[in-house]
């Protein structure tokens, strides 16, 4: 199984069509999409809800320890450029600042850096690598279930301290996804060849 997590619709829109998902007309508490083996939900913004909807994929029998698991979305950066797809390296929740280690691909598809979970929105671009508001809920509930190794966070940058954040629109978030969905395949494709390997 492949389980996806997303925190946005705009951000689902993109992956939704490149493959072929379905709404699940069951009433979950989150919106859950689905065609195959590929499973994703929408969980809304913040870590909690992020844990919640990860929680909910498990719970409905996605959960095997062969099962790839991956947060994406959007992502602020004070440096780097608009549209550039990075993995997170490391997950800190600002919160309690309880740092986390993905182990990532020894074939990354893109460049992995640091990622920051905050509780609210940063304007200043004040912290060192990305910026999101789900990784930190995300990552140690999929590695409840999951090989960690099979737990990965892929973030677009839709926003950096040259272009804010102040009036990014749903149609520039589906936009910046749509263009992070080749990597995104590499990305499935290389932890398929390592769950295979493992398992």
């Amino acid at each position: 199984m492949i389980n996806l997590v997303v925190a946005l619709p705009a951000e689902a829109k993109p992956v939704i069509s490149r493959f072929g998902l379905a709404r699940v007309q069951a009433d979950l508490g989150f919106p859950l999409y689905r065609h195959g083996r590929i499973a994703l939900v929408v969980t809304g913004l913040g870590k909690l809800a992020a844990a919640a909807g990860t929680d909910l994929l498990a719970t409905l029998g996605n959960s095997s320890q062969a099962a790839i698991w991956v947060n994406l979305g959007v992502a602020g950066h004070a440096e780097r450029q608009v549209g550039e797809v990075l993995l997170a390296r490391s997950i800190t929740d600002a919160g309690s600042g309880h740092v986390r280690h993905p182990l990532l691909p020894q074939e990354r598809p893109c460049p992995a850096d640091d990622l920051l979970t905050l509780d609210r929105p940063d304007p200043g671009y004040r912290h060192k690598g990305m910026v999101d508001m789900e990784a930190s809920g995300f990552f140690p509930t999929a590695c409840r279930y999951a090989s960690t190794g099979l737990v990965q966070v892929l973030k677009v940058v839709s926003d950096n301290r040259e272009t804010t954040a102040r009036g990014l629109s749903a149609k520039q978030v589906r936009l910046l996804m749509g263009g992070a969905l080749d990597i995104l395949e590499t990305l499935l494709a290389s932890l398929e060849a390592r769950a295979e390997a493992r398992y």
